[in-house]
Formats: C-alpha cells, structure tokens, sequence
C-alpha cells in the first residue's frame, strides 16, 4: 500500500520534471526561430572580411592563376542579407569569383546567419600585353547590403612570355626581354647552340627538361644572371624542390659553358649522361644550383671544369662523380638537404663504376680551396670498381669528414670541419661568418687562379685567400 502511493507520487513529480523542461525546450525553439528570422538590415550592421586585399603573384598572361580565397563574416546578432557581391568591371574583368558555389561575375541575394560566413574564391587569367616589362592589374570586388558598400582590392601583376612545348630548336639565342616558360621539354639539335643572355629568366612546368644535344652556352653577370627556376612564382612554391625536371647534356654535347647561372628548384641541376664513346665537357662558373630533390651536379663521363660556385642543398648527393674529369677550384659545396629532407647520400660522391658490369674511367677528381660540408659526418666517398686508389686529391679544403690512413693518399694541407663553429653568417647566401673557419686557409698559388669570388671582392689582396666561393668581406656601415 505504502510503495504504490511512493510510487505514484514519484510519478507525478518526474510528470512536473518533464513538463518543466518541455517548457524550457520550447521556450528554447522560439528564441531560436526568433534569432533566426531576425534581420540585422541597419547600415550599422556592418559585415567583415578576413582581408582587404587579395594579390597574386607574377601571373604568366594566357594563363589561368592559382585560386585565392577570403571569408566575409557576420558578427552581428541577426541575418545580414547581401543584395550582390560583384566585381566592378563586370564581365570585361581578367579575374573571376565564385562565392558559396556560384559563379560571378555577380552573385545576388545571400544571406549569412548570425555568426556565420561564406567563402570568395578568385582566380584571374590575365590577357596577353603585347609588352616585355610586367604590367599592373587592379580590380574591385563590390559587396552591397543594408544600404552601404564594401570592396576587397585584387591585384596582380601580368607577365608576357614566350611558350615552348615540346620543341626541338637549332641555334637560338634567348635574350632577357620576356621571360620562357617551357612545357614538356626543349631539345637542342646536335651541331646547334643555344645562347642565353644576361638576366634571361626561364621557368620550366612540372616534369619539363632542357635537353642538350649540341651546346648552351649561359652568359650571365654578376649584376643579370641567368635564373632556371619552376614555373609556380607563388610564394609557398620557392623552396619546394623537384618543380621539373634537368637540364640534361647528351653525349653529343660539347663545348657547353655556364657562367653566373642560378638553377633551383628542379629535380637535377646538370645532368651529363656521357656514355662513354664521347667526352661531354663544360665551364661552370659563378653560379649557384640549389635545393633538387636529386642531385646537383650528376656528371657522368664528363670533363668539367668549375670555380666561383655554390653547390648546395639536395636530396642526393651535391656531386656525384662517374668516371670522366672534375676540377673544382674555390667552390663551396654543402648539404644541409632540403625542406622535403635528405636521403643518405654524402655531399660529394666519386666513383669509377655504376654496377657490376659497367664501369667508367675516372682520369681526374680535383678540389682545391673549396668547401665540402653537410649535415653528415663524412660528406665524401670514393668507390673504385677494383677497390684501388682512384686519381682524386683535395687540397687546401674544408673538409666534413672522419680523416684516416685509407683516403689520405687523397688529401694534403686539408682542415677539417668543426660543427661547434659557425661556418657561414647565412645558412642561404653561403656569405663566411666573421670568425668562420674557411677564413684565411686556402693556397695562394689556386687564388691566383681565380683573384676575384663570387661577388667579385679580391680574395688575394691580403695573401691570405679564403677557401670556398665567397672570401669573407667587411662593409663598412655609412652614416
């Protein structure tokens, strides 16, 4: 008897409960659909954007951009209506919108909830401008609601080149008026040359090479080099390594010469496929070849002869050596890897053998006053096919590497690096620190070889020549 009226009065207490928070869910809904069906339509209902301005790299006209983007938000209590988002020149505009799926160049009657926002999306295509020089393009994106306008500025700058894709050219001379863009590949026929002019630039698309069967000659300046570089201009894009392919010297080429060239950003620099019946050949100097997600320098039976460089910064090996002649006289060769990383390949690689069966004759390896350093304990090795001393010698260097009785048939007056010490001020520009210890260690009789560096300051005015590309130079501050 007791337990059914504890019962019941238990029931009737939970039936209270619940119509209480019936009442409260309900009271909850309607405020809900009230916030929802109120419109903040006053001209101090003001929306706001992630930006004011949207700006895109150098775009290459003909050709569409990459796509950008922003948000406009509303932070007011109420639905704000937006009567249009529209771009001011219309359908004649060279750039293009899309916001929440639709397509402009105007789109009308949108409405964002209290709180929430909606994404504009931009891209251009910039006509062709007839003209050499880059050329400035502005545009008004117009957002009208509640009886007042907004704008967001886009902005780019447009570029005319000169396209190949694909191509095979005889003897071509690129100058620095416009820049290339090369799709695919560029070949150049056997017995032809092509010339590269001081500040030419050429960007190259994804997987595309420049294939060599006669010769290239680059001749840059220290005031215009010669820059090879990604087609992608946008900023996230400039340390990103394998963009394209290689320059790729066949064995046909010859006579080839490179001087003030800054090649980035691609799979290989320099690629020599020498096979052996013919010697390719080619001068580097001055010039920079940085951050591949291969090899730097990938010279296979070859006779090269470089000075003034800045090797730098790949996945593989910096250089690797297969059988012909190298001759490096105050270069600076480094390996800290790339932004995707570094694969277990020293700096600088030496062999006279491929596999077991294919082997190629090494005449001479020769590093003098230069650097060789890395992230790695030992930035060299040499393999011979025979396990036998192979013609290399380094001399008057700075050396990455664990010294022993084995390889110091190869050495002579080297110093060894030690990574307590600061080696460069700039881990990019490869510029010496004020107490670096490249500083006045290299043979005079190989600075006088080449008396000016990289950047053109002497480096044998005190005597006492640094190793590597740059000698270390103090510039007074003025006032």
């Amino acid at each position: 008897m007791h337990s059914n009226i504890l019962l019941n009065h238990t029931f009737v207490l939970m039936m209270r409960f619940l119509k209480h928070i019936g009442l409260l869910v309900g009271i909850a809904c309607c405020l809900s659909s009230c916030k929802k069906d109120f419109y903040a339509d006053s001209p101090s209902d003001k929306l706001s954007f992630s930006t004011d301005t949207v700006s895109f790299d150098t775009v290459f006209t003909e050709r569409g951009s990459i796509t950008q983007c922003f948000k406009i938000l509303n932070n007011c209590d109420g639905i704000v209506k937006i009567d249009k988002i529209y771009l001011e020149n219309g359908s004649s505009s060279e750039f293009y919108i899309n916001v929440n799926g639709q397509q402009g160049p105007i789109v009308k009657n949108l409405e964002i909830d209290a709180g929430d926002s909606i994404f504009v999306f931009v891209q251009t295509k910039l006509n062709e401008q007839k003209r050499d020089t880059a050329l400035y393009h502005e545009e008004k994106l117009l957002v009208d609601y509640n009886s007042i306008q907004s704008k967001v500025i886009i902005t780019a700058w447009g570029q005319d080149v000169v396209n190949f894709k694909g191509d095979c050219i005889g003897t071509t001379t690129f100058t620095a008026d416009k820049p290339y863009v090369i799709y695919d590949s560029l070949v150049v026929k056997e017995g032809e040359t092509l010339t590269i002019d001081a500040g030419a630039r050429i960007y190259l698309h994804y997987n595309a090479n420049i294939i060599i069967y006669g010769a290239l000659k680059i001749q840059g300046t220290l005031e215009s080099p010669v820059q090879f570089s990604s087609d992608r201009l946008e900023e996230t894009y400039q340390l990103l390594p394998g963009q394209w392919g290689s320059i790729i010297f066949k064995p046909t080429s010859s006579n080839n010469s490179i001087d003030y060239a800054i090649i980035k950003n691609g799979v290989n620099g320099l690629l020599f496929s020498g096979d052996g019946t013919h010697e390719i050949s080619c001068d580097i100097s001055n010039s920079r070849i940085s951050n591949m997600s291969g090899y730097g320098i990938y010279a296979q039976v070859a006779r090269i002869n470089s000075y003034n460089c800045i090797f730098a910064n790949c996945e593989y090996s910096v250089v690797n050596i297969l059988g012909g002649q190298f001759n490096s006289v105050h270069n600076t060769i480094s390996n800290e890897g790339t932004p995707s990383g570094r694969k277990y390949y020293p700096s600088v690689q030496i062999s006279d053998f491929v596999a077991d069966t294919v082997t190629y004759a090494l005449k001479l390896v020769a590093f003098y006053n230069s650097i060789i350093v890395g992230s790695m304990t030992n930035e060299i090795t040499i393999s011979s096919k025979n396990n036998t001393s192979l013609p290399c010698s380094f001399q008057n260097c700075l050396l990455r590497d664990t010294y022993t009785k084995v390889d110091s048939v190869y050495y002579k007056d080297n110093s060894f690096y030690d990574k307590e010490k600061k080696l460069f001020a700039s881990s990019t520009s490869f510029v010496l620190d004020t107490l670096s210890q490249a500083e006045n260690i290299g043979n005079i009789n190989y600075a006088n070889l080449y008396p000016n560096d990289l950047h053109n300051h002497s480096r044998i005015s005190d005597e006492k020549p640094d190793v590597g590309a740059l000698e270390y130079y103090y510039e007074e501050k003025k006032d």
